[in-house]
């Protein structure tokens, strides 16, 4: 439960504010990796050797690569005062976040030390280990302090917001320096689950909190969370085949058949890639089925639920349909910039929707008795 102590109104304007830059954030990160953008500076966190690189609003592709960098900055300055905001209630505590930003930074500069190092391997290995053992740290600070310190659910989340940006901005940077098409993943990966816990804490800040979950029948309810989970879970792992596919295969596309992948229903896995795209189409079609499977299941007992399980998974199964669409769309037009983007970010909210509804399903009231219609 969220304290006395939580700021009102205007945090909760604030918390959406930041979901609405964090999602601006995640298409530009979209679009950057459409235009192959992401490797254009060499060099990080600066963009070659300079905060503004000359030239970079003149030509497209600088242009989108800073921005993204500029973007994320953004990001991580809002997180840092939105936990301090929800933290700090004196000078002690004032004093425990300086530190922490301060050991932050200099795990930060450990970390670009090493991506900068391009001749010595040994000193490269040794700076990485030195910072990812003082990376260490603030996890364990989160970990005890979650056990130990009562801190309020608000608290807690704007803490991992912190750390999960700063791990974010790592990761970015790793990207770069490492020209590392995993690490590209795991930093677009991460965004999306950074993304929806940002959307929690957006959630818990907002006037219908108290009664943002579904009410059903206690069996039901239980089984509506459950699929609940399973339906996020299921569409992360889709928006990880997808973000492989993206950027371990950047020119052209890999294989040009609509539905059938190589003209086969299952086709040889001996290219890893070509596994990456009927995974990723397979995986589409189990989504729609497992969420039109939730919705059958919903219109069976829609007579003793509220109804608004019933509207958030129809939605849900709207932007399926059109995610197809799109991504069908994506094939016909040969990666068309916009239809791309337009698909990742369709992508990113249905997994949005989708956490949503797990959210509402795990705060839902369970009712020993139908609820009375009028």
């Amino acid at each position: 439960m969220i304290s006395n102590e939580t700021p009102g109104r205007s945090f909760s304007y604030f918390t959406r504010f930041i979901v609405v830059v964090a999602l601006l954030l995640i298409w530009w990160g979209a679009a950057t990796t459409t235009k192959q953008a992401g490797m254009i500076f060499a060099d990080w966190p600066l963009s070659m050797g300079t905060i503004n690189p000359p030239g970079w609003l003149e030509n497209m592709i600088p242009f989108l690569e800073h921005t993204h960098r500029l973007l994320a900055k953004a990001v991580g300055v809002l997180v840092l005062i939105l936990f301090f905001w929800t933290y700090v209630r004196s000078g002690k505590k004032a004093l425990e976040v300086a530190a922490l930003i301060v050991w932050l930074i200099v795990m930060m500069g450990f970390f670009i030390a090493a991506g900068a190092e391009r001749v010595d391997p040994a000193r490269k290995q040794s700076l990485l280990l030195v910072a990812l053992g003082l990376g260490a740290v603030p996890v364990i600070w989160l970990v005890w302090s979650w056990r130990k310190r009562g801190w309020t659910t608000l608290q807690k989340l704007s803490a991992l917001a912190l750390l999960m940006v700063t791990t974010q901005a790592v990761l970015g940077g790793l990207r770069v320096t490492e020209i590392s098409d995993g690490f590209a993943v795991f930093h677009g990966c991460f965004a999306q689950v950074f993304f929806c816990v940002l959307i929690l804490i957006a959630m818990m800040t907002g006037k219908k909190w108290k009664d943002v979950g579904f009410a059903d029948l206690r069996d039901r309810l239980r089984l509506t969370k459950m699929s609940g989970v399973a339906l996020w879970l299921l569409v992360l792992l889709q928006l990880i085949f997808g973000a492989t596919m993206r950027h371990f295969h950047r020119s052209g596309l890999v294989d040009a058949d609509l539905v059938k992948t190589q003209g086969q229903w299952v086709p040889s896995f001996e290219d890893p890639i070509i596994a990456v795209l009927f995974l990723h189409k397979f995986t589409a079609v189990c989504i729609l089925l497992f969420a039109v499977g939730i919705l059958i299941r919903l219109v069976v007992g829609r007579r003793e639920s509220d109804g608004r399980a019933f509207q958030t998974v129809a939605l849900i199964i709207g932007l399926i349909l059109l995610q197809l669409v799109l991504g069908l769309t994506v094939i016909g037009t040969e990666k068309s910039f916009w239809v791309t983007n337009v698909h990742v970010l369709n992508g990113l909210a249905i997994l949005a929707l989708s956490f949503v509804f797990a959210v509402r399903a795990w705060r839902g009231k369970a009712l020993d008795a139908p609820l009375a219609k009028s």
